[in-house]
């Protein structure tokens, strides 16, 4: 009789229990209690790791921030100086050029390719180091190449950074031009959600290279 007993409290509702006179022992409704609590802790982790899984770029490196003209990769900003003449800026970013070429980044091939005084156009090619990381035992770098070409007018000056190549891994000569690896489609994965670790430090570091080179020139041209 008292094993027909135990199974039939083993299997009768906790609804119909809480409506009698049975209830639970002391320590099984604490173990209960517990239960739900860490049930429901789980859920809620579970809410919460599913939205950390998405890996968020930073709205400097995401998508659209790298520019494309006609297919290739091309900065442009204009320097805007108000009552300062196309001979005078002309003069101003010629000498911001040649300061740059001598910075202790560039090597011997960084110059001033071009000039036109007559139109207020000067290019000019650098070959500068790029370091992504440095320490006692290593260096990881490339050779960060680029054309810059200047175009002043009365008012204002025009940059455009443009022909843009890394040389990786100098002794076996790894060229990269920057529309196959910088670019959005090479450089960030299909969900839009995260840079591929390799290409998406080329990127990192050039976007944050372009806008030093623009604000160099904003304070030495104006």
């Amino acid at each position: 009789m008292k094993r027909l007993l135990i199974i039939a409290l083993a299997v009768m509702p906790l609804s119909l229990m809480a409506q009698s006179e049975w209830e639970l022992p002391d320590d099984m409704k604490a173990k209960m209690q517990e239960s739900k609590k860490e049930q429901k802790e789980s859920t809620a982790l579970s809410h919460k790791n599913s939205g950390s899984d998405i890996v968020r770029i930073d709205p400097k490196y995401a998508a659209g921030t790298v520019p494309e003209v006609n297919g290739k990769v091309e900065w442009d900003k204009t320097i805007t100086a108000s009552g300062k003449s196309a001979d005078e800026l002309y003069d101003r970013a010629l000498k911001a050029i040649q300061a740059m070429a001598k910075d202790t980044i560039q090597s011997k091939d960084s110059r001033i390719a071009a000039v036109n005084k007559s139109e207020h156009i000067i290019a000019a090619k650098f070959d500068e180091e790029m370091v992504f990381s440095s320490s006692f035992l290593s260096k990881d770098y490339t050779r960060f190449r680029y054309t810059l070409i200047a175009n002043c007018e009365d008012g204002a000056v025009n940059l455009r950074l443009c022909r843009i190549s890394y040389e990786y891994n100098v002794n076996k000569k790894e060229i990269y031009t920057a529309e196959e690896w910088i670019t959005d489609s090479k450089a960030i994965n299909r969900k839009g959600t995260k840079l591929y670790p390799l290409s998406g430090k080329f990127r990192r570091k050039t976007i944050d290279r372009v806008e030093e080179i623009f604000r160099y020139f904003s304070q030495t041209i104006k």
